[in-house]
């Protein structure tokens, strides 16, 4: 089982759907955890009832509603099911007391994810203190950077990157960005009202930059990240 935590306090939902759908369509068994304060993946997936649920969506689980990553397993288990059953378990968290400190120490990846609004930028860097002291985490533990909703300005990553200078935690891998236009806000959009997750209509561009984030993550080589991509594309849940 591969354990990857998405941190941050930007929406970026449509990156975590899209990472499981292209994970997915190469035959892995895949959950998505919703660990975001305002829990909207359970209404992209039908289900804005604040029930514990964990529902088949696009080739893939989606666990919405549950207040930790510990109450997840524990409803797994009552069900007689287990988490390592999954190959990836994928967490979208806003909040820094979602997983547990175990969940922290032992995940296989662990990316912050900060989009280009400097509010997000310099509240970044005290959220990651408060991890730090609520978990008694090691100052050593890494993470990965990678910034989304990227548009064509004069502002930098490595400027960008910088108001996260002082970090507790250590960076380390390339810095990625994902691009932002307005065919991607209108895919992002249409998926969202249709309840489902087409990756056809994206840009070359985004679809270029999404398989490196997945070369990234998963030591893929390029062309086994892009023949995923394309069985994404043609994949019906």
């Amino acid at each position: 089982m591969h354990t990857w935590i998405f941190a941050g306090l930007c929406e970026k939902n449509d990156l975590m759907l899209y990472l499981c759908k292209i994970l997915a369509s190469t035959g892995n068994k895949v959950l998505l955890v919703d660990g975001t304060l305002q829990q909207k993946y359970g209404y992209g997936v039908g289900d804005s009832q604040q029930s514990l649920r964990i529902t088949e969506f696009e080739g893939f689980d989606i666990a919405c509603h549950f207040v930790t990553s510990a109450a997840v397993e524990n409803h797994l288990e009552v069900n007689g099911e287990r988490l390592d059953s999954y190959d990836y378990v994928l967490y979208d968290m806003e909040t820094s007391h979602f997983a547990s400190r175990n969940l922290w120490l032992t995940a296989d990846v662990r990316v912050w994810v900060s989009d280009y609004e400097r509010y997000n930028l310099e509240r970044g860097k005290g959220w990651l203190k408060r991890l730090l002291e609520e978990q008694s985490l090691p100052g050593e533990l890494s993470f990965q950077r990678l910034l989304i909703n990227g548009v064509d300005c004069k502002l930098e990553a490595r400027y960008l990157w910088a108001y996260l200078e002082g970090s507790p935690f250590v960076w380390t891998g390339e810095s990625l960005v994902l691009p932002w236009d307005e065919l991607t806000a209108a895919v992002k959009l249409e998926n969202e009202h249709h309840r489902r997750v087409h990756l056809g209509p994206l840009s070359r561009n985004y679809k270029k930059s999404l398989c490196r984030v997945v070369e990234q993550l998963t030591g893929w080589e390029s062309v086994r990240s892009r023949r995923a991509m394309k069985e994404a594309e043609r994949m019906r849940a």
